[in-house]
């Protein structure tokens, strides 16, 4: 740890990141921004720019410590900080490029020394580049990622250009923010939505069973890193929206009755847990704070009952509604208060998630280059049996799926997106058709 290194506070999600970082595949936690410019590449600019981010946001220096037998944050000073950046040139935008990607996107972030940010550029021909920046998660969200992004290219584009660049102060660090939740941690709200998620995940149902039902695993090529992708049609995707005004839900509520309820037909299941992240910022004082303000929520459904696929879109509604006014207690705290319920053990208590997000940005024309958000998209190791995650981009949806493939495969995934797709579509079509398959299915 650097010696100049002062003790801050953590936040609970900071605290969980660490842990599970511990315990997970090197690389689960990591999370990349990928681009490609297109142009000259100035990259000493590009270093200034990426120790500048350092400076401004210090989430990136904080260090994790647990020497003492507890977990203790520290913040290092930009000066003692070296920020990996390097460079290496690739045969092509193909499979080298790729493995460049992968080996770095999945190296191990040290903790305890920081920083939780590198880079890395890969060169390839007729002066195209791709500019890889790597984090840990527990100095980014998702609304993180915008943030980092915008200023990323101001900053490199204000140096090329030997200009100034004004970036707004922050009203608030990530710091504050980590001692008002422990400050609240302590207080009633807090106790009080920890009572409604212990009464809400009371007897959880059994982890969904999503083995091979059918022959054996094609070979794709992304069958062994755990991804597969699929895409609405436009009748699924205005089905989405319609259905969302008919039932007064929101597209994320409809999305998730759709991926919920392709599951209960296809495990059979009448009780089921979706894990599901919230991510906004509790103050204004924390707009333009980087870091990672999310929690995970369980979103509990019951099939029971036979209800139509428009009960079970409402259903969900509801379910998410009351979600999100207990949202700010830590998923930790709550593991740790069923816990001594069922004989002091963590409970299991989900085993899939969904996630909805909006396709990245292009930052456009910087500095006499073009910067594009780059296709490639990095898989880290599983971090559950399975989570779909939903991009939107305008008019269109594309849904992925990652998984663990060594408890789920290919062949369950290609049935379980056609299901997605067609519960979207029925649920503007036939909203009183049951959501449940009949033996007439």
């Amino acid at each position: 740890m650097p010696c100049t290194a002062q003790p801050i506070p953590l936040s609970a999600t900071q605290e969980r990141l660490w842990v599970l970082d511990q315990l997970s595949a090197e690389g689960s936690y990591n999370v990349a921004l990928c681009f490609e410019l297109v142009g000259t590449l100035d990259m000493a600019a590009l270093r200034r720019a990426v120790r500048a981010l350092t400076r401004r946001h210090a989430v990136l220096r904080t260090c994790v410590d647990d020497t003492e037998g507890s977990l203790a944050g520290w913040l290092a000073s930009p000066e003692a900080i070296e920020v990996g950046i390097d460079r290496i040139a690739a045969s092509g935008p193909g499979e080298p490029c790729e493995t460049l990607l992968y080996e770095a996107a999945l190296r191990p972030f040290d903790l305890f020394s920081g920083p939780l940010l590198r880079a890395r550029v890969v060169d390839l021909p007729e002066d195209v580049h791709v500019v890889l920046v790597v984090l840990h998660h527990s100095a980014i969200d998702g609304l993180s990622g915008p943030v980092l992004t915008t200023e990323l290219w101001r900053l490199y584009s204000a140096d090329v250009s030997g200009t100034s660049t004004e970036l707004p102060e922050t009203a608030g660090t990530y710091a504050d923010f980590a001692r008002w939740q422990r400050a609240w941690l302590d207080g009633p709200e807090a106790a009080d939505q920890l009572a409604y998620w212990a009464g809400q995940l009371a007897d959880p149902p059994g982890l969904l069973d999503l083995s091979a039902r059918g022959p054996a695993p094609g070979t794709s090529p992304m069958a062994g890193r755990g991804l597969l992708a699929f895409r609405f049609p436009p009748r699924a995707v205005r089905g989405v929206a319609t259905a969302g005004d008919q039932l007064g839900a929101t597209s994320f509520m409809v999305l998730l009755a759709a991926f919920a309820g392709a599951l209960a037909r296809h495990t059979g299941a009448e009780d089921l847990i979706v894990g599901t992240p919230v991510t906004d910022r509790p103050a204004k004082e924390c707009e333009g704070v980087v870091g990672p303000f999310d929690n995970l929520l369980l979103i509990r459904l019951g099939t029971r009952g036979a209800p139509t696929a428009g009960q079970f879109v409402e259903k969900v509604r509801n379910a998410v509604l009351d979600a999100l006014l207990h949202k700010d207690v830590p998923f930790q705290h709550v593991v740790q208060a069923l816990a001594p319920a069922r004989g002091r053990t963590a409970p299991a208590l989900y085993n899939v998630a969904f996630s909805v997000e909006e396709k990245a940005q292009d930052p456009g024309p910087v500095a006499g280059a073009v910067v594009t958000a780059h296709p490639w998209i990095f898989v880290p190791p599983a971090r559950f049996d399975l989570t779909l995650m939903i991009e939107l981009s305008g008019d269109a949806m594309q849904g992925r799926f990652y998984f663990d493939p060594e408890r789920v495969d290919e062949t369950v995934l290609g049935g379980l997106a056609d299901e997605v797709v067609t519960l979207a579509i029925r649920f503007e079509r036939e909203p009183d058709s049951p959501l449940l398959p009949t033996e007439a299915e």
